[in-house]
């Protein structure tokens, strides 16, 4: 199965979008990932944006309303295979390809357009959600953040982008995706 990858050229092009609103709405969000050309889908009736997104073979979801809105890109994802003779080899061999490309990830970040505005935090910028590997920043009023996440046994390993409002205190509303 190929990887999924955002094009380098767009990649960064709607995380600078979304870090340049003046407030993360869903719906602001919704015209910044349209804009940069990816096609939505509304997944959720209660909404009036989509909150599922795609371009090409990655994928980005809007997560929440209101003052806990965030976006989360997966740029890099690989199935855990039961079926493998040492799951726990495999599941190691899988965070250190993840680890690799997460650190390709964050000197790309970092020597991009944005790279000049990214202030490292000794905060807790995760919003209590668990990673394998991470590097985040503040980014004036935003937080933007790359990491190795691998939820549950039943998921894959993904190496993900997410840029959500900073705020003291900020939760995420339990991982559930709209």
């Amino acid at each position: 199965m190929p990887e999924p990858r955002l094009r380098l050229d767009n990649r960064f092009l709607v995380v600078e979008r979304l870090v340049e609103l003046d407030r993360l709405t869903g719906p602001a969000a919704a015209v910044a990932l349209e804009v940069s050309g990816w096609t939505g889908e509304r997944r959720d009736p209660a909404k009036a944006w989509a909150t599922t997104w795609r371009q090409d073979d990655a994928h980005a979801w809007i997560q929440g309303d209101g003052p806990s809105v965030q976006v989360e890109f997966t740029l890099w994802y690989r199935e855990v295979e039961d079926e493998w003779p040492d799951p726990d080899t495999y599941i190691d061999d899988l965070y250190d390809a993840a680890c690799t490309e997460l650190r390709s990830v964050v000197a790309e970040l970092e020597a991009g357009v944005l790279g000049a505005r990214l202030a490292p935090s000794d905060e807790d910028l995760t919003g209590g959600a668990d990673y394998v590997e991470l590097t985040a920043w503040r980014v004036e009023d935003k937080i933007l953040l790359a990491g190795v996440k691998h939820d549950d046994t039943e998921m894959p390993v993904q190496l993900a982008l997410v840029v959500r409002e900073y705020s003291v205190g900020a939760e995420d509303d339990e991982g559930e995706w709209l």
